[in-house]
């Protein structure tokens, strides 16, 4: 009965964030100088939601207003343990995703996700200052990686970061641009911007599984 309240009260938890996150979620950028944001979201092993929280440091001339949204996975959904509709599965399962932004220059700064921790429901965010830098040029497409949320137990990281899980973000252009461009015939290349979060020294951000 324990296991099943605790189960319970993180499938709220992990529904009521996803809520958070789309609400806070920016709508596409409709001007014509926009570009493309592309990136993929997913978990390894075991489905898991989370957010990344980005926001505009320099607008480009005559921008009317900071820009700001959330790379979002919905890796678990209301009534199904799964992500729904996956571009790709296995031992990793997640999506390719765009959002159209205004061109300027963005900072990723932080993260969120929730859970249960006894009977209590919990939501985390980074404890730790980082920034993930970007750039929206008008008319272009811009890939950041590929961000991937993993469990903790069972790894090397368990000492440290207990049950709370950790991110792995990595270049996975291979796989995500021929994803991007079946639904985009018109992306040039892309500027590849893959930052390599092991320079942090952040416990939960990782460029490659331990």
């Amino acid at each position: 009965m324990m296991i099943l309240r605790r189960l319970l009260l993180g499938a709220i938890a992990c529904a009521l964030l996803a809520v958070t996150a789309t609400a806070a979620a920016a709508d596409d950028y409709d001007g014509p100088d926009g570009g493309h944001l592309i990136f993929s979201v997913g978990t390894l092993r075991i489905p898991m939601n989370f957010t990344f929280r980005y926001r505009s440091v320099h607008s480009a001339p005559g921008s009317t207003r900071p820009w700001s949204g959330v790379i979002e996975c919905r890796c678990v959904g209301f009534f199904s343990a799964r992500m729904a509709n996956p571009d790709y599965t296995g031992h990793e399962t997640g999506k390719v995703m765009t959002h159209r932004l205004p061109p300027g220059d963005y900072e990723i700064y932080d993260f969120g996700f929730g859970g249960a921790v006894g009977n209590t429901v919990t939501t985390f965010s980074s404890g730790l200052r980082f920034v993930i830098p970007f750039t929206i040029r008008p008319g272009e497409a811009t890939y950041i990686g590929n961000f991937a949320r993993s469990p903790s137990l069972g790894t090397p990281l368990e000492s440290t970061l207990g049950a709370k899980g950790f991110f792995v973000i990595s270049d996975r252009r291979e796989r995500d641009l021929p994803i991007a461009r079946q639904r985009f015939p018109a992306f040039a290349d892309p500027t590849v911007s893959v930052t390599d979060v092991s320079v942090f020294n952040h416990p939960a951000l990782r460029a490659s599984e331990p």
